[in-house]
């Protein structure tokens, strides 16, 4: 998408007495240039303005996709505010609604001009008319649910297996770009079962600059980190005795690999997202090699993957994975669809809900081949491409179906 640069015109009429025409803008604005950026299911922002002659404002390119809530003519000598909605994205195509706003009766002094631009994807990287999973039914009994608010952002998301229980309730704040967790779980490792009833974690969403990554003209905004806000109690049960309590935090963040301990390597090559809870510690490692993209919506097709899991008992376990990928499109289905391939128990819900954004491959994995264990992945779709079934082999033989509603 093109950058449209504002132009801030001030002049003075010899013929006249000294006198200046100007207007100048303060909104939308991102770093120096009059645009702003948003993803496919951002609907709102503003456009706020001084101008010191009577004014109005000229449709460059809009479409029907952009409504600015005001008059679109006005006195001078004022501040105007007004607020601005769009359309969803749906199209799975970039875009952008030029605007310029002059001078009305001095046309060539004083003028400057401005742009939205809005995304294909979501800020969690799937299109913006990805079908909104409502529940996945796994064939080994596995059941997951999920609901949805306006902007297609979650709400709620439910885990259960026969050892696994995982319940996520996300609270957004526009005005404050931050998201609200409240989590709860219980899962059996080994002979001990751990329940937390009640954690809360804050992630907080803004324009960030991404080690290794020269920005141009426009800034990422998405979440890089979320944490709790107080530990949370966390009980252990062995054959239903409770043998000890703890307390707990978590906390969920991009971490960057370095080359010679000192160098930041762009995330566009391999990046790692770490899941820290209380004793219990996964890291993801994930692999681009130049296969990724930090543009919003840019392919991320990596070609390992990592994962390390270190247990309560002291116990490490590391694979990695060997991944291609077929050609089903991963950004169809709102949830991740690629967390399933360890299973239910071994998901991420983080991760299942996107939540950081560059760990998402675009496409769904064809076959993750490990040191320990390997999966071969086939997948049905529905018309729209959202997936509708995702079968899943390991090196055993062993096969889940999972079955997706909307």
């Amino acid at each position: 998408m093109g950058c449209l640069v504002g132009l801030f015109v001030t002049a003075c009429d010899k013929a006249e007495p000294y006198t200046q025409y100007s207007i100048s803008l303060l909104k939308p604005a991102t770093g120096n240039l009059p645009m702003s950026f948003l993803y496919a299911n951002q609907t709102s922002d503003s456009l706020v303005f001084y101008s010191s002659e009577a004014w109005e404002i000229e449709n460059m390119n809009s479409g029907s996709w952009v409504t600015i809530n005001g008059e679109k003519s006005g006195k001078g000598m004022a501040i105007i505010r007004y607020g601005v909605t769009f359309q969803p994205n749906t199209t799975r195509e970039a875009r952008a609604a030029a605007f310029r706003i002059i001078a009305s009766e001095h046309k060539d002094k004083a003028y400057t001009s401005f742009s939205y631009q809005q995304y294909a994807t979501r800020v969690d990287g799937s299109w913006g008319n990805a079908a909104l999973v409502k529940k996945i039914s796994g064939s080994d009994g596995s059941v997951i649910s999920l609901s949805y608010d306006n902007y297609s952002r979650p709400l709620t998301l439910s885990m259960k297996t026969a050892d696994t229980e995982r319940s996520l309730t996300l609270t957004w704040d526009d005005l404050k770009n931050t998201v609200n967790i409240e989590n709860s779980d219980r899962f059996v490792y080994k002979d001990t079962t751990f329940t937390m009833n009640k954690q809360l974690l804050t992630g907080q969403y803004g324009q960030y600059t991404i080690s290794g990554v020269k920005n141009s003209f426009y800034d990422h905004y998405f979440l890089n980190s979320m944490a709790t806000t107080e530990k949370a109690a966390v009980n252990r049960t062995v054959g239903g005795d409770n043998v000890r309590s703890s307390m707990a935090d978590r906390k969920i963040e991009y971490r960057s690999f370095y080359m010679n301990d000192v160098y930041p390597v762009s995330f566009e090559n391999a990046l790692k997202v770490l899941d820290q809870f209380g004793e219990f510690y996964t890291q993801y490692g994930i692999f681009y090699n130049g296969k990724g993209s930090l543009q919003p919506d840019g392919e991320h097709l990596a070609d390992s993957m990592a994962v390390y899991r270190h247990f309560s008992d002291g116990v490490n376990r590391y694979e990695t994975y060997q991944l291609t990928f077929g050609k089903t499109d991963n950004r169809a289905t709102s949830v991740d669809v690629n967390q399933l391939i360890e299973g239910v128990s071994q998901c991420n819900p983080y991760l299942l809900l996107s939540m950081m954004k560059f760990a998402r491959f675009t496409n769904v994995v064809e076959t993750a081949k490990g040191r320990f264990n390997s999966y071969v992945v086939k997948t049905t779709q529905n018309s729209n491409g959202a997936v509708q079934t995702m079968t899943v082999s390991d090196k055993s033989g062993q096969t889940v179906t999972y079955s997706f509603e909307y």
